[in-house]
């Protein structure tokens, strides 16, 4: 898991340290800057995956001219955007620029040249001062470059846990669309490719399992299936709700409620394998009752553990905080905020023993932040 990230220059964040968990909760007023930070990691992703042009990050993030993506609280701010994860013992840091032919275009100015062109770089040396040591090439390279492969496995590893990162703000009508697709696979930012995602979930009996037993978070809700002899162009699932009389057939998801799509996406979200290790869910509380709140975020940091997955979530509902447990570290909530000059800030709320209010109270109340200040 991704153990630490800095953000620097990037929109309103001139300089922010997030040390996230496995489950981590931001909130925070509108505007504080919440989903800045989860942008500032998408633009790393793409650095990570080297996919900085427009048509990529495009789909993943507000994309807006330069001097709007930077911080530009001091007035013209040309420095480069900084961003630098960690993980284990190892850092890495991307800086970004926007490039001078199409302003649409970042670069990475931080590339580092790979173990195997230094190691041909090696190869050649040899073959033209020390031709007699060249069938010694292999021990040598292990000699001297034994630390740098070590650090390029590391990097190696830091990028798979970065480069498929994506804030998800799934949408009811893309949810009902079961036919739509997106760039983006398998899931789309929007809730795209639901019915696929789902579909490859009944070949796999532990993850329906899991599925089905927390869509009972529904109280009506008896059984879900994909009815047979679904022609090549039908997206259908067939859904069961147990006050029904018991003859009657399933109904599909174009008849299903809002809580029910937005539930289902979730819980495939954390338990499909194909979806990214490390992503954010932006406002997670749409549609759902403020008690269905409270236990998601228990359900969700369940298959969390499961399944490997790390997550940050943004949310303006109370009730989602009453889900999380600050004695277990690797759930934690952050509050964000704007100092005087306007710069983003965020401050980690710990545990502190004797407090009797639920987390939603404190909140509510203005104990730990994260509320509007100017009413």
């Amino acid at each position: 898991m991704i153990d630490k990230i800095n953000i620097k220059n990037f929109k309103s964040v001139e300089d922010l340290t997030l040390e996230p968990g496995r489950i981590n909760v931001i909130i925070g007023a509108n505007g504080s800057g919440k989903t800045n930070i989860l942008e500032a990691i998408v633009m790393g992703a793409a650095a990570s995956a080297d996919k900085l042009d427009y048509e990529f990050i495009g789909n993943r993030m507000r994309v807006t001219s330069p001097e709007f993506m930077r911080n530009a609280f001091s007035g013209i701010n040309e420095d480069d955007i900084e961003l630098t994860f960690s993980i284990n013992d190892y850092t890495y840091t991307y800086k970004l620029t926007n490039s001078e032919n199409d302003y649409r275009l970042w670069v990475n100015k931080n590339t580092q040249e790979s173990i195997r062109d230094k190691m041909e770089k090696f190869r050649r040396g040899l073959e033209t001062n020390e031709p007699d040591r060249i069938r010694f090439f292999e021990n040598d390279f292990m000699n001297i470059f034994s630390e740098e492969i070590k650090k390029e496995e590391e990097r190696t590893l830091l990028a798979k846990e970065i480069s498929g990162f994506l804030t998800y703000t799934p949408e009811f009508s893309y949810l009902k669309k079961f036919e739509e697709q997106a760039q983006i696979t398998p899931l789309g930012v929007k809730g795209e490719g639901l019915f696929h995602t789902l579909k490859q979930a009944f070949g796999n009996e532990e993850q329906m399992e899991d599925i089905k037993e927390y869509l009972h978070l529904l109280d009506w809700f008896e059984d879900i299936r994909i009815p047979n002899g679904l022609m090549s162009n039908e997206y259908k699932i067939a859904i069961k709700d147990r006050f029904i009389e018991p003859g009657l057939n399933y109904f599909d998801q174009r008849s299903s409620n809002e809580g029910f799509l937005y539930l289902l996406f979730y819980l495939v979200l954390f338990t499909s394998k194909n979806t990214p290790p490390f992503f954010a869910i932006d406002n997670i509380e749409t549609a759902f009752n403020p008690k269905l709140c409270t236990e998601l975020i228990v359900a969700l940091n369940q298959l969390a553990k499961k399944y490997n997955k790390q997550v940050i979530i943004t949310t303006h509902n109370a009730a989602i905080l009453d889900g999380i447990d600050l004695n277990d570290d690797s759930q934690r909530l952050f509050v964000t905020s704007r100092n005087r000059e306007g710069k983003t800030r965020i401050e980690r709320i710990r545990h502190k023993p004797g407090t009797k209010m639920k987390l939603s109270e404190l909140w509510t109340k203005g104990v730990i932040g994260g509320l509007p200040d100017n009413f």
